[in-house]
């Protein structure tokens, strides 16, 4: 089984049972893209998707 194949298929499902476990699948899988590079740049890239999801969490709580 590839490891693109898995998770596309794994987020697939997951997206089947609710949007917030496909999202949390998405993360467990940046999570782990993330953990085999750089730690500035991981670093940077948690704090951009922290900024968007703080800024999905603004526009849906008004």
């Amino acid at each position: 089984m590839g490891g693109a194949a898995y998770w596309t298929r794994e987020i697939r499902k997951a997206d089947g049972r609710s949007p917030k476990e496909g999202a949390v699948k998405r993360l467990d899988r940046l999570r782990g893209v993330l953990r085999g590079v750089d730690p500035v740049v991981a670093t940077r890239a948690w704090r951009e998707v922290g900024d968007a999801l703080q800024q999905i969490t603004d526009r849906y709580s008004r």
